[in-house]
């Protein structure tokens, strides 16, 4: 316990270092990208640049989120409910691998350094075709998807067996942590999950074509079952926001159909729930959960961030931008 309180402290003095609402608000109205890097090092992030000095966004956006799981594992007293939220990068790095691998490029560049898998070792697993050292159900899933890719050359095939691989391990994990929080998250990320793959089938009208890929897409493990998504589905779209309105996602639905419906919209309606989820635990004293927390917060600014960096390097115009930013933490 006193472990926990220690961190949890340090965790919740921390919280006023990340980039709040009216900082984004800030870096949204910067007039350039070279403006937006001066305000992050106002808020005490410092870009990482290249020889000549130029800021490197993502190179800087990674380091943001290594430093946070570097600085909070260090505090803890176990990271059984910390180590689960870094096998999506290993998720991710195994993919990278596998495609790379089989088209004979270099995959260093599209992966992660920090999946609880080093990337070289991944490497070699890929190169081997032994998977010894992944998660168990990555592991079973990296040897099959290797296996159908050859015989089907269909990347897809790659994806949705590792993605699926990938969460039931999250789950398994977050189970074992005892963090009733922690399984809980996972759950709801399954069904969000869910949510965004069923509506963007259902915008392909791809008619029985759909329906079989909806069958291989679900993930299992989510608090909506697949018997009710698929019934949803067969109705349609407007159906399935319909019913949410009678499940524990009745927010999302009203904020979908507050929404102008687009799929960027539903999109972040779907990140805003599972911020409002996250925030749920900010008063919270300590535990496991002020940890769980502080990381995700650190992901979602990472992704407004490059929302915002990369838009202001294209250029696009400030109120575009603004339209794709999802909630903040603080």
């Amino acid at each position: 316990m006193k472990d926990y309180l220690f961190s949890s402290a340090r965790i919740r003095t921390l919280e006023s270092q990340l980039v709040t609402r009216a900082r984004t608000e800030e870096l949204l109205e910067a007039k350039s990208l070279a403006e937006a890097f001066d305000r992050l090092r106002e808020y005490g992030i410092d870009p990482v640049t290249d020889e000549n000095g130029k800021p490197l966004r993502e190179d800087t956006l990674l380091s943001i989120l290594r430093k946070s799981y570097l600085t909070v594992e260090e505090m803890l007293p176990d990271d059984a409910a910390l180590v689960l939220w870094r096998y999506p990068y290993d998720c991710n790095n195994i993919k990278a691998a596998i495609k790379g691998f089989a088209r004979k490029i270099d995959p260093r560049t599209m992966m992660f350094d920090f999946g609880t898998v080093a990337i070289d070792s991944v490497i070699r697993m890929t190169e081997t075709g032994c998977f010894d050292g992944l998660p168990t159900h990555m592991k079973a899933a990296a040897v099959s998807a290797t296996e159908e890719y050859a015989k089907t050359k269909d990347p897809q095939v790659i994806d949705l067996m590792l993605d699926a691989a990938c969460y039931a391990d999250m789950l398994e994990a977050a189970t074992r942590s005892g963090v009733a929080f922690a399984v809980q998250l996972v759950r709801m990320k399954i069904d969000l999950t869910n949510l965004l793959i069923c509506v963007r089938i259902l915008r392909m009208k791809s008619g029985e074509m759909g329906r079989l890929l909806l069958e291989n897409a679900l993930i299992a493990g989510g608090l909506i079952s697949f018997a009710d998504l698929k019934a949803w589905f067969s109705v349609g779209e407007d159906f399935l926001w319909d019913r949410l309105y009678y499940s524990e996602y009745d927010v999302l639905a009203s904020a979908v159909s507050a929404s102008d419906g687009s799929l960027t919209a539903v999109e972040r309606c779907l990140d805003n729930e599972w911020m409002r989820q996250i925030r749920s635990v900010k008063f919270v004293s300590y535990g496991a959960e002020v940890a769980i927390a502080f990381l995700q917060a650190h992901e979602y600014e990472v992704r407004n961030l490059r929302i915002i960096l990369s838009g202001k390097e294209a250029g696009l115009a400030t109120e575009t931008l603004r339209e794709r930013i999802r909630d903040s933490y603080v």
